[in-house]
């Protein structure tokens, strides 16, 4: 055990010699006669155990380790008192968190016991103490490495996927803003946006030349891409933070109507956040350009996607999309909804690799890759979808 700092408090000067020769070998010693002079010392030295008499003028012992817990709310607390009113003692001990009484007269032997074991329970506090700043110092850091692996991830599919850079950031800011109007908790929100942000992340095992091709992919090719929402999933893992979001990504494309995949899952049985990305995802797919065909532009983006509601997608989210980036766009004219994870991916901070036309395009049969089709016998050139 190590050497600790004790205060002996009492008005009877040969007291505290006697309590100082008796503990004085194996633990430094400080000493005060009264009250307000252990208050000083408490707020002048680190002291693990305050030993006081309880019958003292101007300040009883008692009222004194009341007073010692705001200055030294981790020191163990020892009385010594010669009360024999036991009920007067109970409340005397519970008000001041006292460890134990001693009565008087003590015997040297028990007190350094006494002494020894009220040490131990200090450093067991001490020790509990440091453990608990580390486990949360962990938890800090392992929040902050899967934000970290969130943003690796991301980037990863941006180098991989020039077209989409920006694109899982953008859809989790639109999400994050239908959240919002619907009055999400900041719980449900961060699942959101953490849904957002990685509801694509299963491309990056899609080949290039099915992300790239030009023209319409093949049944096989089809296929090949509609495994990104569970491959998503798989990559986002078994990390019980991410759980949720890990149910949002994996169902972001199942369609109200049952059409979708990969379960076929209907109206609100599909999760509430996986319907929410379904329509952030849309809107941004149209919104922006791609190398295989134009953005569709703000305008008709909203009448294709309320076109479709019921089939495809939830007229409730479609209606707090509209609030959230207004139904000229003017909402978003400037920013994007604010992150509530903090996070600042670098897609944000430079130019958009995209840009968002102003003007309105007539579709002209364009593949569009970035998610599976969901309406129009799931053919691949319907404008509310991509792969």
């Amino acid at each position: 055990m190590k050497r600790h700092k004790i205060l002996i408090v009492d008005d009877e000067a040969p007291n505290l010699r006697l309590l100082q020769r008796v503990l004085g070998q194996e633990q430094e010693v400080l000493t005060a006669q009264n009250g307000p002079q252990a208050l000083e010392l408490l707020g002048q030295h680190e002291i693990s155990l305050i030993i006081s008499d309880q019958r003292m003028p101007e300040m009883t012992g008692v009222q004194l380790l009341e007073k010692s817990i705001a200055l030294r709310p981790q020191a163990i607390k020892i009385l010594l008192t010669g009360y024999t009113d036991v009920q007067a003692l109970i409340d005397a001990i519970n008000a001041g968190k006292v460890y134990k009484y001693i009565p008087k007269p003590w015997d040297p032997d028990d007190l350094r016991l006494t002494v020894k074991r009220a040490l131990e329970a200090y450093e067991l506090k001490e020790d509990n103490n440091k453990l608990l700043l580390d486990l949360r110092s962990a938890l800090t850091d392992l929040e902050d490495i899967s934000m970290g692996t969130i943003r690796a991830l991301a980037d990863a599919l941006d180098a991989k996927c020039d077209y989409t850079a920006g694109h899982s950031v953008r859809v989790s800011r639109f999400a994050l803003g239908i959240g919002k109007t619907l009055g999400l908790t900041n719980e449900q929100l961060r699942n959101l946006e953490l849904g957002g942000i990685l509801h694509d992340i299963g491309k990056i095992g899609v080949p290039e030349s099915i992300l790239w091709k030009p023209t319409k992919l093949t049944v096989e090719e089809q296929s090949i891409m509609s495994e990104h929402p569970r491959r998503s999933a798989q990559i986002i893992g078994e990390l019980k933070s991410l759980s949720l979001a890990k149910d949002y990504v994996e169902h972001h494309h199942e369609c109200m109507d049952g059409s979708g995949y990969p379960d076929h899952l209907v109206g609100e049985g599909i999760p509430l956040g996986s319907r929410i990305i379904l329509v952030a995802d849309a809107y941004d797919a149209m919104t922006t350009d791609r190398p295989y065909r134009p953005a569709i532009g703000h305008s008709r983006a909203l009448i294709e996607l309320r076109k479709n509601v019921g089939r495809q997608f939830d007229p409730e989210l479609v209606e707090a999309l509209v609030a959230t980036v207004g139904e000229t766009g003017e909402l978003i004219k400037d920013q994007l909804p604010a992150s509530v994870l903090g996070l600042s991916l670098s897609v944000l901070e430079s130019e958009r690799p995209q840009k968002r036309l102003p003007g309105e395009f007539e579709h002209q049969g364009h593949v569009c890759r970035h998610t599976l089709p969901q309406v129009e016998a799931h053919r691949f050139d319907s404008p509310t979808t991509s792969r």
